[in-house]
């Protein structure tokens, strides 16, 4: 006997929750699995604070009841991605739990379906090796041309700031007006040469 349980996320713009729970009660009566419960949340694809997610997470840590397969409708009931995915299927797979995909054709309980999640893997593994490479080479190039890393500096008229600070204006108050920090204040002085007058 292989008991399962079946996860449905409905977003507002998604499919309704009937739709994913008969399709995934109608895939466990062809497999002839035993579908113990059917988690559903309602909520987007990026968040992982579902409810329902948590709670069947939950319950397969103990696994009173035996659970070895869950199923969804398609891979963007768990996440919205091949990392979000691989993610959620490697906590699967420590709780020695396989994972089905019913309309992507992910079955982990077969070896092609193994197979293919690990072409999936290492594609996104390649994916993100490329992303760091192109990021760390336009970085080079970029400094390379003379530019520099880091926040742009605010627009401040020091000039201003040098006058307003003869006519006694506190730094605090000067800093509040221009929406900047103290520190910023002081450094764009000592940087046009501004020299504190020293307290007789």
């Amino acid at each position: 006997m292989t008991n399962v349980y079946g996860y449905v996320r409905v977003s507002t713009r998604s499919q309704s929750y009937d739709a994913q729970a008969e399709n995934i009660t109608n895939f466990c009566k062809l497999k002839e699995y035993t579908l113990v419960k059917i988690f559903a949340d309602k909520a987007s694809g990026k968040s992982t604070e579902r409810a329902e997610y948590q709670n069947m997470l939950a319950a397969l840590d103990k696994n009173p009841q035996n659970i070895t397969v869950v199923i969804v409708t398609k891979i963007d009931r768990v996440g919205r991605n091949i990392r979000d995915l691989l993610k959620f299927i490697d906590m699967l797979s420590e709780k020695k739990v396989e994972f089905v995909a019913i309309q992507n054709n992910i079955d982990t309980t077969l070896k092609e379906g193994r197979l293919f999640l690990y072409i999936m893997g290492a594609l996104s593994e390649y994916e993100r090796e490329l992303i760091v490479e192109r990021t760390e080479e336009g970085r080079r190039r970029y400094i390379a041309k003379g530019g520099k890393l880091g926040k742009p500096k605010l627009d401040i008229n020091v000039k201003d700031v040098e006058k307003w600070v003869a006519d006694g204006i506190p730094i605090t108050r000067i800093a509040k007006r221009l929406r900047v920090s103290v520190p910023t204040i002081y450094d764009r002085l000592k940087e046009d040469g501004w020299v504190p007058e020293k307290k007789k």
